[in-house]
């Protein structure tokens, strides 16, 4: 995907196909992590999103921002394993595609915490230029609300100019 991506000249369709590539890049860690654990119907967030955080960050232009994960070791089943990377790589792609334009720096933070109900929340936040809310609108918009619902949740977006907005 890469080669046919360099080839393309529309940037429109150049950036589609590496936003493809990066969402089966997240699948292959996940089936890569799979493979590599004796019970393969599990496996542990903190390693899929500290992993996958960083492989993301890896691929970006911009190496003046820093990625943060603290996420706690907690065994998920493969599926959810999955909806969270997918969840996971259209926020981040998101922030690095808007919240740090050029050379801006900065800083993500992946985390996750308990709820009073015994769910977890996963944020994932940053401190770079905010937005008008004008979400639901982009693929990857729609993609994170699916996510978010696939894994028993909801999904939500805060953010206005000036302010750095959060993913949860």
């Amino acid at each position: 995907m890469s080669i046919q991506a360099n080839q393309v000249k529309d940037p429109v369709a150049k950036d589609a196909l590496l936003q493809a590539q990066t969402r089966i890049n997240a699948l292959a860690l996940v089936h890569r992590i799979l493979n590599e654990l004796e019970d393969q119907s599990n496996l542990d967030i903190h390693q899929l999103l500290e992993e996958l955080s960083h492989q993301i960050a890896g691929g970006m232009s911009n190496d003046k921002v820093k990625v943060e994960v603290a996420v706690p070791s907690r065994v998920v089943s493969g599926s959810t394993a999955v909806a969270l990377a997918l969840f996971t790589v259209e926020a981040l792609t998101n922030i690095f595609k808007h919240a740090f334009p050029g050379e801006r720096e900065g800083v993500i933070r992946v985390t996750m915490t308990p709820e009073p109900d015994g769910k977890l929340k996963l944020a994932i936040t940053d401190n770079g230029m905010g937005f008008v809310d004008g979400t639901g609108k982009s693929v990857g918009s729609r993609l994170i609300k699916t996510f978010g619902l696939q894994l028993g949740g909801v999904s939500s977006v805060h953010s206005e100019p000036g302010r750095a907005p959060w993913w949860t």
